[in-house]
């Protein structure tokens, strides 16, 4: 009888020998496979859309459409208009604490930009760069009849309030920077890792379970105390929305903050830097860079907070917000 491992191929290699050696490679196919399929094929379950939130049962969602968006949002208050843009990757619930305080003396529009909370994108073409954000801007304030408002920004909306400034100064009266993108910077290993195709979608889209959400916020916080449960339903469920996943992996590969870098000693707009001492995602080395490079700045640092601080830390950010735009 021969032995099976004495059997060779007509190529004279053992046929056990090459069996072997085709299993590593059919892995390694496999592997490569689910992993592709992972990133361009498969979808996470859009839980959120199942939860009925809270904060905009009492609040009122409105809505302004245009071609660009159905634009969502929350008004309150009377006065000169103060416009919040959500911050980059949540909703409106991101500015919860500062509605009241500042809608004592102005009309504070809240909105979710294309991508970003409930906002439905209508624009099939819609680039998710530096020019299609700054144009939803504006055609939100056109589509609520708002020409000229102070306007505030947190992370990735605070460097879509300064694009707006930039290229808009005449219907900016005022600019809150609040832990803003907008330098020319490396992020974290985090958010570059988003720029690698297929790396980037398989972990945006990993990423939207409840317990790596509560995870992500919680590493943004000093107080972690105040990352409730309900708060964290309320930032959890757009994120699970299949177009602002899309939107987290293109935004982060299209922004070009060497753009608003550059226009930073020309921008005249008042502007306040508001920032968190403790910020583990925009450094508080970085305030002090846009206060430089800013013609007209005011430089406010906050200790005990980090990259949201108006949930983190609301009552100075408040107090500061209202001294800033009063004269808006």
């Amino acid at each position: 009888m021969v032995r099976l491992d004495t059997l060779r191929s007509s190529t004279g290699q053992p046929v056990r020998q090459r069996r072997r050696r085709r299993l590593p490679a059919v892995a390694t196919a496999l592997l490569l496979a689910a992993v592709l399929f992972g990133a361009y094929g498969w979808q996470p379950a859009e839980d959120g859309r199942a939860f009925r939130s809270p904060y905009l049962a009492q609040a009122g969602s409105r809505y302004a459409d245009t071609p660009i968006a159905r634009f969502h949002y929350v008004q309150a208050g009377s006065g000169s208009p103060v416009i919040l843009l959500s911050p980059g990757g949540t909703s409106v619930i991101g500015w919860k604490e500062q509605v009241a305080a500042l809608a004592r003396d102005h009309t504070v529009y809240v909105v979710d930009l294309p991508g970003q909370g409930y906002t439905r994108l209508k624009d099939a073409d819609f680039a998710f760069d530096l020019e299609a954000m700054t144009s939803a801007v504006g055609a939100f304030l056109d589509a609520v009849g708002v020409r000229r408002a102070a306007l505030a920004g947190n992370s990735w909306s605070g460097g879509w309030a300064l694009a707006f400034a930039q290229r808009h100064p005449e219907r900016v009266s005022r600019l809150a920077l609040l832990d803003a993108t907008g330098l020319d910077l490396p992020g974290t290993w985090m958010w570059e890792s988003l720029k690698i195709p297929v790396v980037g979608e398989l972990a945006v889209k990993l990423s939207t379970g409840k317990s790596t959400v509560r995870g992500l916020v919680e590493g943004m916080m000093v107080n972690k105390w105040r990352l409730t449960d309900r708060l964290l339903d309320e930032w959890w469920a757009p994120m699970t929305f299949h177009d602002n996943i899309r939107a987290t992996y293109l935004l982060e590969r299209r922004l070009d903050w060497a753009q608003t870098e550059r226009a930073l000693p020309s921008t005249a707009t008042p502007a306040l830097v508001l920032w968190g001492a403790q910020d583990t995602v925009q450094p508080v080395e970085r305030a002090r860079r846009f206060a430089e490079l800013l013609p007209d700045a005011r430089l406010q640092i906050l200790d005990g907070c980090g990259h949201v601080p108006q949930l983190d830390c609301p009552e100075p950010v408040n107090r500061h917000l209202q001294a800033f735009f009063a004269d808006s």
